[in-house]
């Protein structure tokens, strides 16, 4: 039987019946491949605070801007 055979036969099933389906299907899955499923992934995630190289670029273009806007002025 192929999986798109049974995906209308599960979605038929009771909770309880998908559930313990589950339990069924993940004694036999080795604990390794699902630690991997399972666990926490960390992906690092930009955030502006401490971020001292872009603020010190920022301040450079500021004052450049400035600097250009009262040189252009005169």
């Amino acid at each position: 039987m192929s999986l798109t055979e049974l995906i209308p036969l599960v979605n038929n099933l009771s909770q309880s019946d998908k559930l313990s389906l589950f339990k069924l299907l993940a004694t036999q899955i080795p604990d390794a491949e699902l630690q991997v499923i399972f666990s926490a992934s960390e992906y690092p995630i930009w955030s502006q605070y401490h971020a001292t190289e872009a603020a010190n670029i920022l301040m450079q273009m500021i004052q450049d801007h400035q600097e250009a806007s009262t040189h252009g002025s005169h």
